[in-house]
């Protein structure tokens, strides 16, 4: 199942596993690990670690929480 995220709301992915997509179709699929205010960026962009990189806020077109389905008997 996957589920659609509004993009002002990238501190939602912290700790989740996500399906990032890029504005330049990029994807990157992984759990989301530190997450960073825009505050607390010296970019002044917010941004979310997926695996071993940072994605942007204004860079990120769409995030999916993908969650796991029930295993079969």
């Amino acid at each position: 199942m996957v589920i659609k995220m509004n993009m002002n709301k990238t501190h939602e992915c912290f700790g989740k596993h996500v399906r990032v997509t890029l504005n330049t179709g990029q994807v990157f699929e992984g759990v989301g690990e530190y997450y960073t205010s825009a505050l607390d960026n010296p970019d002044g962009i917010a941004s979310i670690c997926v695996g071993d990189y940072e994605l942007y806020e204004n860079e990120i077109v769409n995030v999916d929480i993908v969650t796991q389905g029930a295993i079969p008997a």
